[in-house]
């Protein structure tokens, strides 16, 4: 049986360059692009939005982030119209403050 170590083995003698350009590299690789949504979908998203603020309800917002896409749950804090963005918490008081832009809003689920 082969026991290799992958690049673990050579970043010995790899120069620091090497192995910032092997992250970038790999950082490409991975990398998603971010979906177009159409109107109605965006539409649909603000209402539901709208509507978990209102009433507080548990809300789910997929949303894409440093070339990839991530999923939140938690309940919207505030929503900030003329910045465009939502503060989304974790629980009921105010911490895990998480501040996700409306263009980058995927999807919302309601929970």
């Amino acid at each position: 049986m082969i026991n290799d170590r992958g690049n673990k083995k050579w970043t010995a003698i790899m120069i620091p360059e090497h192995v910032a350009m092997l992250k970038e590299v790999k950082k490409e690789y991975y990398a998603v692009e971010k979906p177009i949504l159409d109107e109605q979908q965006i539409e649909e998203n603000g209402f539901k939005l709208m509507m978990a603020h209102k009433d507080i309800l548990l809300i789910e917002v997929k949303h894409y982030k440093d070339y990839g896409l991530h999923h939140c749950k938690g309940y919207i804090d505030s929503i900030n119209y003329q910045y465009k963005y939502i503060k989304l918490v974790s629980k009921l008081g105010h911490d895990n403050l998480i501040k996700i832009k409306f263009e980058d809003t995927i999807n919302v689920s309601i929970l």
